[in-house]
């Protein structure tokens, strides 16, 4: 009796006739049993796994066969044999084997070779190298030269031992501190209304931060990430003082947020470059004759950076400052070009228009008392660093989207390690030998616990009323 037919699939058939069915290549049986052998299995572990897996079989084995807690005579050859062990090997495997079952313990013939066997390390002479002085410590060559090891010994120390690498530099110092001597010092930003319980820093809300900062067009030493095949990337110029660059002013404010964190204004005054437009002279492949090719400041003097004030930096504060109060302070650093707050058409412009803004000097020797040098630059050189510009009419762009794009969340906790570094230097009565603080502003304002400002214990307060 022939089997009975199945009944077609609507579904299957719905799409596809049976004259199409004939073109369908032959089903391939897959062995799956196959696909994850034991031998496989083995060959994924370490070494030391599978030595300690067939140590374990030559014990079962040998427990297999044991008859009174003794073996037949031979027994151990064989199995030696039979598992590519030495006889000894497999004696020792029995010995420990019939230990265990003596006191009752676990079988366990698992080897412990881990760190008592091969050449022993040299130890580190902790008290010569802490002897070493740190100019001398400046590099690996340096030091092995001073520890009497070669370098590679010194690279397998530094890996073994808890060390890190720092970065020095000069910081400048005065005969008073600067906050001491300063009219401008870092307890003037101590609230009033905080004191005497809690001293806590001014918000900073009617301040803005001046400084500028070179861009260029590419940087002296830079990485690229290049294929195999690729060549290294070959740049040419007759000195690094001849790469393109443009010199640009930044002016910030600390953001304001609403009650229910709504942001009120970014702190954003602008960047400004100091550039010019110029007729092209002569034509070229780029461009033709009388094109207007954007030109850096040669030289930036007083004058050009009065004129960046008076025509940019002071009417931008005025258009775009927030709130009804017109006091307002313009924090910039000791620079040679800087002009002084005196000066008669600063003061003029300054007070037009019913305006209050006063520009004064930050302590002198103290790059820390800027939002700028504290990290907001630095900002800026990561995002602008995704761009590639070829001349300076590019440079100009993606530096201010760069500006733009940061966050008002980055800037404000710039501000916060202002109140940070300003408390670091009353702890330490005005000097600079410390570490920038960090707190985790990040972390906290994801848990919606980032104070709003910083403050120092009354003790570090009474301290540096008492150094005055």
């Amino acid at each position: 009796m022939p089997p009975p037919e199945q009944p077609s699939s609507p579904s299957s058939l719905s799409t596809h006739d049976s004259s199409s069915l004939h073109h369908l290549p032959d089903v391939i049986q897959v062995p799956f049993d196959n696909l994850f052998t034991p031998a496989a299995e083995t060959e994924a572990q370490s070494k030391g796994a599978q030595l300690n897996q067939k140590r374990r079989r030559v014990a079962d084995v040998l427990l297999e066969k044991s008859k009174d807690g003794k073996l037949q005579h031979g027994l151990i050859s064989k199995v030696a044999e039979e598992f590519s062990f030495t006889r000894k090997t497999v004696s020792n495997i029995w010995q420990i084997v019939k230990a265990q079952l003596d006191f009752g313990l676990p079988i366990d013939v698992q080897c412990h070779w881990k760190g008592s066997c091969g050449k022993k390390r040299v130890p580190v002479d902790m008290e010569k190298l802490a002897a070493i002085p740190l100019s001398r410590r400046k590099n690996m060559r340096a030091l092995s030269f001073a520890m009497e090891v070669s370098k590679s010994t010194v690279h397998r120390w530094l890996k073994r031992i808890l060390y890190s690498s720092v970065r020095s530099r000069y910081f400048g110092m005065n005969t008073l501190s600067p906050f001491v001597f300063s009219d401008f010092k870092c307890l003037d930003h101590i609230s009033p209304q905080s004191l005497p319980i809690s001293p806590t820093f001014h918000d900073f809300y009617d301040h803005i931060h001046i400084d500028e900062k070179w861009f260029e067009i590419t940087k002296k030493n830079t990485t690229f990430y290049a294929l195999p095949e690729e060549p290294d990337p070959y740049r040419t110029t007759q000195s690094k003082s001849f790469i393109p660059k443009i010199m640009f002013l930044a002016a910030v404010g600390r953001p304001r947020y609403g009650e229910g964190g709504d942001v009120l204004w970014d702190g954003k005054i602008g960047i400004f470059p100091f550039t010019f437009e110029q007729e092209a002279q002569r034509s070229s492949k780029n461009r033709p004759a009388g094109t207007l090719e954007t030109k850096a400041e040669p030289t930036v003097n007083r004058d050009v950076m009065k004129r960046m004030l008076l025509t940019n930096l002071i009417p931008a504060i005025k258009q775009k400052w927030p709130g009804s109060s017109r006091d307002i302070i313009i924090q910039q650093d000791n620079a040679k070009p800087h002009v002084d707050g005196n000066d008669p058409e600063i003061v003029a412009a300054a007070q037009e228009g019913d305006w209050n803004i006063q520009l004064k000097f930050q302590p002198p020797n103290s790059p820390d008392l800027n939002v700028h040098d504290l990290g907001f630059f630095r900002s800026i050189d990561s995002v602008q660093d995704q761009t590639a510009p070829r001349s300076l009419t590019d440079l100009v762009k993606p530096v201010t989207t760069a500006f733009e794009e940061l966050s008002h969340d980055k800037l404000n906790n710039v501000f916060l390690t202002l109140q940070g570094v300003m408390g670091e230097i009353l702890s330490h009565n005005g000097g600079n030998q410390f570490k920038i603080p960090h707190m985790g502003k990040s972390k906290l304002a994801r848990q919606g616990i980032l104070p709003q400002n910083l403050g120092v214990s009354t003790e570090v307060y009474e301290n540096a009323q008492k150094f005055l």
